[in-house]
C-alpha cells in the first residue's frame, strides 16, 4: 500500500508516519506539507491512502478533493483538530475523520476501517474481472454475413458457406448459391468466426470444417484439402495444426 500524508505540520505529519511504521503491508510513506503539493503527488504517486489535513494555507482539504474530483480520490481519511468539518468530510466519502489529538488506539481503528474500504473494493473489481473474463469466454462470433450486390441487401448463413478466399481488398465467400464479394479482410473475419466451424488453412483461404471431405500430403508439408463438392484448396504447413491436432 502506498500512503500519502498531507498536514501543514510536520509533527503531525510524523506522528501518523509513526504509527503505520507499526502496520504491516506499506510499501511507500511520502508527504505533502500542502494543498497543492498534495494534488501533484495524487496525480503523480497514485497512492492507495490518503491521511489529509483539512485546514491547510493555500488550498484546504476539501479543495484538494474538488481538484482532484472525488471519483478519481483514493480513499481518504481526514484529520483535524476541528470537529466541525465531520459532516462535511463524510459528504466527500471520506473514511474515516480522526480529530487532533488522536492516539495509537484510534488510529488502528482508522486504518483497519481503511483496510475494510479497500479490501470490499477489491473484492468488486475482482468480481468485475470474472465477469469480464465470462464475457470474454461467450464471445459471439458471427451466425450469418450481411452482403450488398448492387442496390440489394441480404444475409448469408455460415452453415452455407464452403469457404472463403481473399480478392485483394475483399473477401469472396464461396456459397452453396454462388460467390460474394464482401469488403473485408481475412484477418477480421477469421477472429470473427467461430473457430469450432472454420479454420484458416492458407493466408487466403478460410474452410468450413464441415466441408472438408479429406486432406492429402502435397509437397514440402503443405497439402491438399479436397472438399464434398469435390474442389481443392492449398493448405500451407503453418496452419495444418490447426486442422490435424
Amino acid at each position: 500500500m502506498k500512503v500519502l500524508i498531507v498536514d501543514d505540520e510536520q509533527p503531525a505529519r510524523k506522528k501518523i508516519i509513526s504509527f503505520l511504521n507499526s502496520e504491516t503491508g506499506i510499501e511507500q510513506i511520502s508527504e505533502a506539507g500542502n494543498g497543492l503539493e498534495a494534488i501533484d503527488k495524487i496525480r503523480d504517486e497514485k497512492p492507495d491512502l490518503v491521511f489529509l489535513d483539512i485546514q491547510m494555507p493555500g488550498k484546504d482539504g476539501f479543495g484538494v478533493i474538488a481538484e482532484i474530483g472525488s471519483e478519481n480520490m483514493p480513499p481518504v481519511v481526514f484529520v483535524t483538530a476541528y470537529d466541525q468539518y465531520a459532516i462535511d468530510a463524510f459528504d466527500v466519502n471520506a473514511v474515516d475523520y480522526l480529530l487532533k489529538p488522536f492516539d495509537q488506539e484510534r488510529f488502528k481503528v482508522s486504518f483497519n476501517r481503511v483496510l475494510d474500504e479497500i479490501k470490499i473494493k477489491r473484492n468488486k473489481s475482482d468480481e468485475l474481472r470474472l465477469i469480464l473474463n465470462e464475457i470474454k469466454k461467450e464471445k459471439k462470433y458471427l451466425d450469418r454475413i450481411l452482403i450488398n450486390v448492387g442496390a440489394k441487401y441480404f444475409f448469408v448463413a455460415l452453415k452455407e458457406i464452403l469457404y472463403i478466399s481473399s480478392a485483394e481488398k475483399y473477401a469472396e465467400l464461396h456459397t452453396i448459391k454462388g460467390k460474394y464479394l464482401l469488403r473485408e479482410t481475412m484477418t477480421n473475419l477469421e477472429e470473427s468466426l467461430d473457430p469450432e466451424m472454420f479454420a484458416r488453412i492458407h493466408r487466403s483461404y478460410i474452410v468450413n470444417i464441415e466441408q472438408i471431405q479429406e486432406m492429402q500430403p502435397w509437397s514440402h508439408g503443405d497439402y491438399v484439402v479436397i472438399l464434398k463438392n469435390g474442389e481443392k484448396l492449398q493448405m500451407s504447413r503453418r496452419y495444418k495444426d490447426r486442422l490435424m491436432t
